[in-house]
């Protein structure tokens, strides 16, 4: 498997202007919704299962977990943000 780089820096970008999720270390979420509670900064170290943020859904509120360790090397989001599938709202670098 190979992973090409976008294009253009448009391509590489949300409509939000987040980055799009591509690297292994991005971390998403399946659904859209709004940013609750924002858990980590940059520089913070996680471990697998540690809470990243918190969005609400549908009336629901799903913490968003990590799925790797590793360091954040930046965080996208901010409390009340919309978010939607696709956009690195976390990078985490393994």
């Amino acid at each position: 498997m190979q992973i090409l780089a976008p294009l253009n820096e448009y391509a590489a970008q949300s409509e939000s202007g987040r980055p799009v999720s591509s690297a292994p270390g991005d971390i998403s979420t399946s659904m859209p919704g709004n940013v609750v509670d924002v858990l980590v900064k940059p520089g913070d170290t996680v471990t697998i299962g540690d809470p990243l943020f918190v969005i609400e859904a549908m009336k629901m509120e799903t913490e968003i977990k990590a799925q790797i360790v590793g360091k954040v090397l930046a965080v996208h989001i901010q409390k009340s943000d919309r978010v939607t599938p696709g956009e690195a709202l976390i990078q985490i670098e393994i």
